[in-house]
Parts: C-alpha cells; sequence; structure tokens
C-alpha cells in the first residue's frame, strides 16, 4: 500500500491544487432555522454551499433531480429540502428552471439558487434565515421520539462480550 502524496506547499507556504472547502459558522449552526432543518436539508446545504466559488452567488444552478443524486433520495424528498431551505431562509431562487424546457444546455433548465449568507451582485448578504423563528405552537423534530429507548446509567457501561446488560428508559 502507498503512502498518500503531501501536497508540496508555494513559496508562501500555501498548498497547490485543490483546496475548495464547505464552511459552517457556529453563529450559523446554533441558529434557531438551522436547528429546525431536517438531516436532508442540513446535506442539501453544504451540497448548494459547495457550489459557491465566493463570485457566483445567483447562479448556483441545482435542479431538483439533481438534489436527488446527490443527496441519494427520491425526487420528492429532494424538493422537500429544497422547500425547507427557502422557507427558514437560507436560499431563494434566482432564476426559476422548467423541467419543459428543452435546450442543449442541461444547465440551463435548471434553478439558479441565491444564497442569503453571501452578497448577489449588488445586493449585500440579508442572511434571511437569522431572522427567522418557529411559529408558535409548530414543533419541528429532525428524529421521532416514537419508541426511542435512550440508555439511562450512571456510569457508561464496559463493553466486554456480544451482550452487556443496558438500563433504558423508553419515550413514548
Amino acid at each position: 500500500m502507498s503512502k498518500p502524496k503531501l501536497r508540496k506547499a508555494d513559496a508562501r507556504g500555501r498548498s497547490k491544487g485543490e483546496s475548495a472547502h464547505v464552511r459552517l459558522y457556529l453563529w450559523e449552526l446554533r441558529s434557531p432555522a438551522y436547528q429546525s432543518l431536517s438531516v436532508g436539508a442540513r446535506a442539501l446545504l453544504v451540497e448548494l454551499k459547495a457550489l459557491y466559488n465566493g463570485a457566483n452567488n445567483g447562479s448556483l444552478f441545482l435542479s431538483v433531480r439533481e438534489a436527488a443524486l446527490r443527496l441519494g433520495v427520491g425526487k420528492n424528498k429532494a424538493a422537500d429540502c429544497l422547500d425547507e431551505l427557502k422557507e427558514t431562509g437560507f436560499i431563494r431562487p434566482n432564476r426559476t428552471g422548467h423541467f419543459n424546457m428543452k435546450s442543449a444546455v442541461r444547465r440551463g433548465n435548471a434553478t439558479s439558487w441565491i444564497l442569503t449568507e453571501y452578497a448577489c451582485g449588488n445586493e449585500l448578504a440579508k442572511k434571511d434565515f437569522m431572522h427567522w423563528r418557529p411559529s408558535p405552537g409548530e414543533k419541528r423534530s429532525t428524529v421521532s421520539q416514537r419508541g426511542l429507548t435512550v440508555p439511562v446509567s450512571e456510569t457508561r457501561p464496559t463493553i466486554r462480550g456480544p451482550s452487556v446488560p443496558v438500563t433504558g428508559k423508553t419515550f413514548h
């Protein structure tokens, strides 16, 4: 087995090659809007941020079909995730695509998205998700709590063999 190649640094000490990344700030992760998102919507937000290169906000092309492929889910679930991101203010459409539009350029059919966290054109970043609050009485949960068993113990059990007794409490 060969060792992975280390990236060589340039004169400034910076690595050469691809160094793209997706950045999620703590203030964003702790916002009520982000915490209300489902796991699929969170994953889709990362995919949309991966399309952003610092200068193409408003030209982030992602169709429902492409979102479904990237997430490994069906088209309906991908559409629900996009709707969730729109409702909470993380994204908004710039130009709406249509399935019936037939074009040689595949991207031309997809909706182009704006990440509200970043500036778009001459417009400053609005960060609409920071102003989002759940409706009174609205309860969104990313995990179903029906029949969920959570271990309750003073100390963590030591796993020694295939059977480990665990006391638990069931929530309904």
